[in-house]
């Protein structure tokens, strides 16, 4: 499966009238099947991706919002359903619009729809120049339940850049279901309040690989997340599917890791030399993992899980003074220290918890409790904020990034 073209983008002198006049774009009887998401920003370039139900003629604009630079158009391709948009040469800091807009038989503008209703256009922020940011970190949110709407709620309303998903993005998916509908229900409906105004950044859990929930007889996650440009993790955009890949925000080198080669999925050896490749590399002010199995965990389910990531990872992470490490699998809050790196367990992105086994010696706080992490990077600075529902903190603490 290989990821579609990237469409390159051009300044407009004007927009067409349906746009420039403000007016809400009618529904176009082509919908998306996977709705229009942010998928990278950085601070002079932003990646978007969407597929519809069939070929359309159309464009998608950006829209500066109060900045005075000129719209950007892209035209869509009319031999593609899946479209992957990058536009590049942005203001950091600033805010933009997004809209897709198909144009009808009568040569009017009109939006896709989204299960027949309207997704609408998203609004993204790129990088600021310096000035903290914000991210929030969830797992195992995967059932579509009404405890992981009301986090996403709450993560929506907390001023984030961008968002953390430690794996197992859709489960239970009934026999005979289409994946696309799976994603809609679970993922996509679920997570509409942070996905039209910030980057979702997603590793694989086990239960992405499920049978139940593949396309084209590949894993459905790695069709909803292709690769994405970034200038500092060359040549990733190209891959054929998004299994590992990494992306820096602030001076922090993020590597996004795929557990499940470490327990039977194809690809150990090329992803662990990826990952002793990016650990080397300098100039950054910290490194952060996510991985979706926890290295280190006090689960009373399936505590075992831990021991692979832990034996064939864990020393290179030593190695190389990773800050931390963010992860889920296990459906709790934890936060364990060993050996210098912190370790965060943030599986409680649903109703459905573990209870406590035996409390790991380097444990500092185990909670069975839905939750969401933020954290704020803020110079050398990293506070981590453990909220669960209605607000509340659960766990709050700084760490120096190295």
């Amino acid at each position: 499966m290989t990821s579609p073209p990237i469409a390159t983008a051009s300044p407009t002198s004007s927009l067409p009238a349906g746009l420039a006049d403000g007016a809400a774009l009618s529904l176009s009887p082509v919908g998306y099947r996977i709705p229009l998401t942010i998928r990278h920003v950085t601070q002079a370039q932003a990646s978007l991706f969407f597929e519809l139900s069939q070929p359309a003629h159309g464009a998608v604009y950006l829209l500066p919002r109060g900045s005075g630079e000129r719209p950007r158009q892209a035209d869509l391709s009319l031999s593609e359903t899946e479209h992957r948009i990058t536009f590049d040469d942005l203001q950091p800091g600033t805010d933009y619009e997004v809209v897709v807009a198909l144009e009808d038989d009568q040569a009017h503008l009109v939006q896709p729809n989204f299960l027949g209703r309207t997704w609408g256009p998203v609004i993204l922020r790129t990088q600021p120049k310096d000035g903290p940011v914000r991210f929030a970190a969830i797992s195992d949110a995967s059932f579509g339940d009404p405890t992981t709407r009301a986090l996403v709620d709450e993560m929506a309303s907390a001023d984030i850049d961008f968002v953390l998903h430690a794996g197992d993005v859709v489960d239970e998916t009934d026999e005979g279901i289409d994946p696309y509908d799976a994603y809609a229900e679970k993922f996509y409906g679920v997570f509409e309040p942070v996905l039209r105004s910030v980057p979702v950044h997603t590793v694989p859990g086990n239960h992405d690989y499920d049978l139940d929930i593949r396309h084209q007889g590949q894993p459905f996650y790695f069709h909803a997340f292709p690769a994405f440009p970034d200038l500092n993790f060359p040549g990733q955009e190209s891959a054929e599917r998004n299994q590992f890949y990494g992306f820096e925000v602030a001076g922090v080198q993020f590597l996004m890791l795929d557990s499940q080669v470490l327990f039977g999925v194809p690809g150990r050896e090329a992803e662990t030399e990826w990952l002793k490749q990016r650990l080397s590399q300098s100039g950054y002010r910290a490194t952060i993992v996510v991985v979706h199995v926890a290295p280190f965990s006090s689960s009373a389910v399936h505590p075992g899980d831990s021991l692979p990531v832990r034996s064939q990872w864990v020393p290179l992470f030593e190695q190389a003074h990773v800050a931390l490490v963010i992860s889920g699998h296990f459906h709790d809050y934890e936060r364990l220290a060993v050996n210098g790196i912190l370790y965060l367990v943030v599986g409680g992105g649903s109703s459905t918890l573990y209870a406590a086994g035996n409390i790991q010696p380097q444990s500092q706080v185990f909670k069975r409790q839905s939750h969401f992490v933020l954290g704020e990077i803020d110079g050398d600075t990293l506070t981590i904020t453990a909220v669960g529902l209605d607000g509340q903190t659960i766990d709050q603490l700084k760490i120096r990034l190295k």
